[in-house]
């Protein structure tokens, strides 16, 4: 009875030193196949060659990596100062002319610095105006519809509609340029 127990015994040794030799194989021929793949095309070089060349690779790409971050932000930095933000409102500024020809545009960068012109048309003339805007506001006095192009070119969701109201023109400057 003993001879049968060490017979069991013995068998599930067998077997469990099978699987783990199975196991190990499978283990094997996949660092081989991953080795045959790194080392392709450079049969009969020494290992530590293949290995050095792989980390110069890796030490060129980080500097080239480096090179391509710093000239994105520098690109991303010019970036924010080009004109990326306009707001346009259309508007009736006397009362003998229609068509809405009068205009407010603001050409503002992401920061909210640039110019905002104000074209008054009349049947007689024209005028344009510019002003410098920076933070989004500006140092001179701006009409209904200025202050509208520049929260239009904000972005100002909740911006109300600017007035239509008309301008009295008796030869002189309209009154929302003298404010």
């Amino acid at each position: 009875m003993n001879i049968a127990w060490l017979t069991v015994a013995a068998l599930g040794g067998v077997v469990l030193l099978a699987l783990w030799q199975a196991s190990t194989n499978f283990r094997l021929n996949r660092m081989v196949r991953h080795y045959r793949a790194l080392a392709a095309g450079v049969e009969g070089q020494p290992l530590d060659q293949i290995l050095q060349r792989i980390v110069d690779r890796g030490g060129i790409q980080e500097d080239a990596m480096a090179r391509i971050q710093e000239q994105l932000t520098a690109l991303h930095d010019e970036g924010e100062a080009h004109i990326q933000r306009v707001g346009v409102v259309r508007y009736n500024a006397f009362d003998d002319t229609g068509g809405d020809q009068s205009f407010a545009v603001a050409l503002l960068d992401s920061h909210g610095n640039g110019a905002l012109f104000n074209g008054l048309f009349h049947r007689t003339e024209c005028r344009v105006y510019a002003k410098p805007v920076r933070a989004w506001r500006s140092t001179y006095a701006l009409s209904d519809e200025e202050e509208e192009a520049i929260r239009k070119a904000r972005g100002d969701a909740q911006s109300p509609a600017a007035p239509r109201g008309r301008l009295d023109h008796g030869g002189a400057e309209p009154e929302s340029l003298a404010r």
